[in-house]
């Protein structure tokens, strides 16, 4: 349950930021920008840092390294599905969804 609500909590503050950029007023806009950006930049950087490619060049999060040991002829997902969504998202690229 715990997961669940944080999961709701933090897709609400997201969704309220994402109102008030699109339909806020001018001064609310730019309150938000400079109390939020600095959050929103930071998180996105945890996250890519946690799929930061290692030395064979593969996401340690994505590379499946039980499955490597059970099963070493499957190749993990290349490239990473969080610097995929990342990209997408900051560079407002309307890509296709990543294939399975």
């Amino acid at each position: 349950m715990f997961l669940k609500d944080l999961n709701e909590s933090v897709r609400r503050r997201l969704d309220m930021l994402a109102s008030i950029a699109r339909h806020g007023e001018e001064h609310a806009v730019c309150e938000i920008a400079r109390s939020e950006m600095p959050n929103l930049v930071a998180a996105v950087r945890t996250l890519m840092a946690q799929h930061e490619p290692g030395d064979p060049g593969e996401c340690p999060a994505c590379s499946r390294i039980l499955w490597r040991w059970q099963r070493p002829w499957r190749r993990p997902k290349s490239p990473c599905r969080v610097y995929l969504a990342a990209r997408w998202a900051l560079l407002d690229e309307h890509a296709a969804s990543p294939r399975s």
